[in-house]
């Protein structure tokens, strides 16, 4: 079958379209992607996937540039012969509910997260309604609802009754051996006595980075690295000035997801401290658990129900209160500081990786295609 993928995002970092998107060919699928281009970059390995780009500047307001998004999607997806439409995100679900509307065709709406409940629009109600309201009005048209971790699929099933319930397919990597790499360590000069404490993902306001860079104060002699970009850059650069941390606090810009591997691999414990800013971030499941699993590291992940369950079970780490700076700090340094604990988690990951692969979980993105 057709399928078209609508996305407001790039190619290059999103790793949950390129797995689904793949997996779909693999299983004899045609797929085409109609996307955001934030730069010029070239798009690489989408071999196979047909793709239409409309580039946009990033630093306009969202305001303008989801209006222009929507009518560029609007204009294309009349000419597109698909199947089915697969809508990522609430911000691409008014374009597909038109076309598969339009063509009689069914619609998928894949949650990337609890979207109405991020911490951008907890204190933001205008916009937040506006959300709310678009959603509202476009689940009747949904024919299947795709989510990444049981709480929200919950969350949404109460919501909506009337809606179709939400499938759970969670952001697991595609599975990859650990090998261990020097890559943070030779990027940034780094001595073998410091060990890496690592973050990567998006540097969004208020999801307790502020905290865990205070904490690194804390941290003796390790260091503590933040792979990744967004909105609070600057902000949190600054922070790292102002708390004169230049030499144990360092930043390296996102990397590609093709890449990432060898970086997590060069770490030696992996930070998910996810604040409970809204009840998105309190019920999700992060990319970044799930690499650092794939990675080999140990974690100390915050002790909200769906992380705390996935660390619990495999043995590969702690949990806590993300906004506690102390014990952070504290914990960091316990589990450096036991070399015999810090290689039962390490081999607890290794372990934990041959389960939760993108390899198991596609088969509940194949079943729920071969129902449409």
């Amino acid at each position: 079958m057709h399928i078209c993928m609508v996305a407001f995002s790039d190619l290059r970092f999103d790793y949950r379209i390129f797995r689904e998107a793949f997996s779909l060919v693999e299983a004899g699928h045609k797929i085409t992607v109609f996307c955001t281009a934030f730069d010029k970059q070239p798009i690489e390995g989408w071999e196979n996937i047909k793709i239409h780009l409309l580039q946009i500047d990033r630093s306009q307001s969202l305001r303008k540039l989801y209006p222009l998004f929507w009518r560029w999607a609007f204009k294309h997806l009349k000419s597109i012969n698909a199947d089915v439409f697969h809508a990522h995100d609430l911000d691409t679900l008014l374009p597909c509910a038109w076309a598969a509307r339009r063509f009689n065709k069914p619609l998928i709406y894949d949650s990337h997260e609890f979207w109405t409940e991020q911490s951008s629009l907890v204190n933001r109600p205008l916009i937040r309604t506006f959300w709310t309201q678009l959603e509202k009005h476009l689940i009747p048209k949904v024919d299947r609802i795709i989510t990444v971790s049981q709480a929200i699929a919950h969350s949404l099933n109460q919501k909506y009754p009337d809606a179709p319930s939400a499938t759970v397919i969670r952001n697991l990597p595609l599975y990859r051996s650990f090998e261990k790499s020097n890559r943070i360590r030779s990027e940034l000069n780094i001595s073998r006595k410091s060990p890496i404490v690592l973050y990567q993902g998006g540097f969004l306001f208020d999801n307790g980075l502020r905290e865990q860079i205070k904490a690194a104060k804390g941290f003796g002699n390790a260091v503590f690295v933040l792979i990744g970009s967004g909105p609070c850059e600057e902000e949190l650069k600054s922070l790292v000035a102002k708390e004169g941390l230049r030499e144990k606090v360092f930043f390296i810009d996102r990397v590609p997801f093709s890449e990432l591997h060898s970086y997590t691999c060069s770490a030696d414990l992996g930070l998910c401290l996810i604040k409970n800013s809204g009840r998105s971030f309190y019920h999700s499941l992060p990319n970044k658990l799930f690499e650092y699993i794939m990675g080999g590291l140990p974690i100390i992940g915050s002790n909200f129900p769906e992380i705390e369950n996935v660390i619990n079970k495999t043995g590969v780490g702690t949990t806590l209160d993300p906004t506690d700076i102390d014990c952070i700090a504290l914990e960091v340094r316990n589990i450096l500081k036991n070399q015999q604990d810090l290689s039962q988690k390490h081999l607890s990951a290794i372990s934990a990786s041959k389960i939760y692969n993108w390899e198991k979980e596609s088969d509940v993105l194949l079943k729920l295609y071969s129902e449409l």
